[in-house]
């Protein structure tokens, strides 16, 4: 019976080492994480050394983080502002070519006079009239021709003044629109990235926390630790 109270005994004593030893370094067990009690066995000095660096990359990497985190959202609002800079571009050049929209239906009326002036002249050289009315109808028709010349170089005109203000608008908006989606596209992919890196940090800062955050260490080795020892 005593030899079973000493072997119980002895078990006891071995369990209480760790508070003795805490109580012996003048301090009671602290934690690195912060939260809740301490659960584990209590860490050696070089435990303790590898999760003090450990968490000292690790809040250097939070920091990185939260600044890329700042990075991304300011790149999402510079791409929003980007569309819209885009979207008034579209609606620019939507109204100038409405615009045109009137000087292609001058153009398809000045084809149509063409056409029949043409027509008529075919007439006139096949089956020409006789008499005083032959002239007149010549005089016509000569003054449909000078009219039509002077209307075609008006619409020729036109024509390449519609071409110098519509065609560089229309280049700079597709150039503007293909950099737009490039920047969004890149946006979304640097937006996707991030969010893998701070699930990583986040899976590490929890094994971290399991490993060292919650395991008790005697405030003597931090000390000792910090100080180089």
């Amino acid at each position: 019976m005593r030899k079973r109270a000493r072997v119980a005994f002895g078990g006891l004593a071995l369990s209480l080492l760790p508070v003795l030893a805490a109580a012996q370094a003048g301090a009671a067990p602290k934690t690195l994480g912060g939260a809740g009690a301490a659960k584990g066995a209590l860490m050696t000095r070089g435990e303790l050394r590898t999760c003090l660096k450990e968490q000292g990359a690790q809040q250097a990497r939070a920091a990185e983080l939260e600044q890329r985190r700042a990075e991304i959202r300011a790149e999402a609002d510079a791409v929003r502002k980007q569309k819209e800079s885009v979207q008034a571009e579209r609606d620019a050049y939507a109204a100038k070519a409405e615009q045109a929209q009137g000087f292609k239906a001058r153009v398809q009326a000045h084809g149509e006079r063409v056409a029949l002036y043409n027509q008529q002249v075919k007439e006139f050289t096949d089956n020409p009239p006789r008499g005083a009315d032959a002239e007149r109808q010549r005089g016509q028709m000569e003054a449909e021709g000078d009219a039509l010349a002077k209307a075609d170089a008006a619409i020729k005109a036109e024509a390449a003044q519609w071409t110098a203000t519509i065609e560089p608008l229309r280049a700079t908006l597709a150039e503007h629109v293909q950099a737009q989606q490039a920047a969004a596209a890149a946006a979304i992919e640097h937006h996707r990235a991030f969010n893998d890196e701070a699930k990583a940090h986040d899976d590490q800062l929890a094994a971290w926390q399991a490993r060292c955050g919650n395991r008790p260490y005697l405030e003597a080795d931090e000390k000792a630790v910090r100080a180089g020892k």
